[in-house]
């Protein structure tokens, strides 16, 4: 039986095809990951609020596979409206559903408290408006933003070739470029780095970036998942993808 030991339930954004597969990727033997998606018209914060309209349904439908812990998977779409949004959508999932939930922004401060990073260089593949409300969520919670830097990604791509319908930019991008983009956003001042947003390709460099600044590197996925598997009551130390796996 796949989930012998926990199940989790993702609610992601339509165009999101990232997380599903680190997800698979992180996920110790006997847990298994199941998704249901949110529509997202596109990249404002206003179509990222628009999409949380949509959590109550869609947290009821993952309850059918019994997910033993359900996810709201977008970073953007959970701090947007500012301080206390992350709390606001944990608290919806758990009433509807009666099951303990995460909220990927909450997950990320949870991670950066827990490795006592309290100033970071923070990399996006966000546009400047966005990166500014991060920024806003960030320093509100305590965490001092030193450097962030976005890619500026806005649509969907209107061809790709692996591709027959257009997909979103962020996830079609190797994740070379968010090693890139991590180091040229990082300061010597900051406590180490956090990668944001679900859709970012980013599990394949956390160790390499890590070894290259010396310091703890933080992503959305990664840190979601650490907080989906303590919420489980799983406590197995992963290797390969950072120190924060590596210290469940």
């Amino acid at each position: 039986m796949y989930g012998w030991r926990a199940r989790i339930g993702l609610l992601i954004p339509s165009v999101n095809t990232t997380m599903e597969p680190e997800f698979n990727r992180m996920a110790p033997d006997g847990v298994s990951i199941h998704a249901t998606r949110l529509g997202l018209s596109g990249f404002t914060p206003e179509a990222l609020i628009a999409m949380g309209k949509e959590v109550e349904q869609a947290a009821k439908m993952i309850l059918d596979i019994g997910a033993e812990v359900i996810v709201f998977g977008c970073t953007s779409g959970s701090f947007v409206k500012g301080v206390g949004h992350d709390q606001e959508l944990i608290r919806e999932i758990e009433a509807v559903t009666g099951r303990p939930a995460i909220a990927t922004s909450h997950a990320v401060l949870e991670a950066l408290h827990h490795l006592k990073m309290k100033k970071v260089a923070v990399a996006t593949p966000y546009p400047d408006e966005i990166n500014e409300k991060e920024k806003g969520f960030l320093e509100g919670n305590g965490i001092k933003v030193v450097n962030i830097k976005g890619a500026e990604y806005r649509n969907r791509a209107p061809f790709y070739p692996l591709a027959k319908l257009p997909v979103s930019y962020i996830g079609l991008h190797e994740p070379q470029v968010a090693y890139k983009l991590a180091l040229d956003v990082y300061r010597q001042e900051a406590d180490g780095i956090f990668i944001s947003c679900t859709n970012f390709r980013t599990i394949e460099i956390i160790d390499t970036l890590e070894r290259t600044i010396d310091k703890p590197v933080v992503t959305s996925n990664q840190a979601t998942m650490v907080a989906a598997l303590r919420k489980a009551g799983i406590k197995d130390r992963i290797k390969g993808y950072g120190v924060l796996m590596e210290s469940l």
